[in-house]
C-alpha cells in the first residue's frame, strides 16, 4: 500500500515538472518556417527554399550572433556528399545561397566557435 501511494506521488510530480522541462531552453517551434534541432544550448532553424538554405540561431528564445561562429553545411543524399561554407547574413542567420537542399537528405550543420568549440545539428528534409 505505502508503495503503491509512493509510486503515484512520484507520477504527480512527474507530471506538474513536465511542462517546466519542456520549455527550460525557449521554445522549440520554428520561427522561420524550418526545421528545428537543440543542440545543448543552441538551437538550431534549418530553412530551405529556391535561393539556397539558411540556418538561424538562437538560444532560450534570444538571437545568437551568427558573426560569431565558422560554419558548414553537409548534405548526404542518394549516397553523394556535398558540402558547403555557410556565412554570416546579418543578425543570427547563416546562409548558403543557391545550395540546393535535396528531398529526404540528411543535413549536418557544424558550428565552430571563436574558441575552437564545435556544435554539430542534424536534420532530415522532407
Amino acid at each position: 500500500m505505502k508503495t503503491d501511494l509512493f509510486r503515484t506521488g512520484l507520477a504527480a510530480i512527474a507530471l506538474v515538472a513536465a511542462p517546466t522541462a519542456l520549455y527550460a531552453h525557449g521554445s522549440m517551434k520554428p520561427q522561420h518556417g524550418g526545421l528545428v534541432q537543440m543542440t545543448g544550448e543552441t538551437m538550431f532553424e534549418l530553412v530551405t527554399g529556391p535561393k539556397g538554405v539558411d540556418v538561424y540561431l538562437s538560444e532560450e528564445d534570444e538571437p545568437i550572433p551568427a558573426a560569431a561562429y565558422t560554419a558548414k553545411l553537409t548534405q548526404t543524399a542518394a549516397g553523394k556528399k556535398t558540402e558547403a561554407a555557410l556565412k554570416a547574413a546579418g543578425g543570427n542567420k547563416l546562409s548558403a545561397p543557391g545550395f540546393k537542399a535535396a528531398k529526404g537528405a540528411k543535413i549536418v550543420i557544424a558550428l565552430v566557435d571563436k574558441s575552437g568549440a564545435k556544435t554539430f545539428a542534424t536534420f532530415q528534409t522532407k
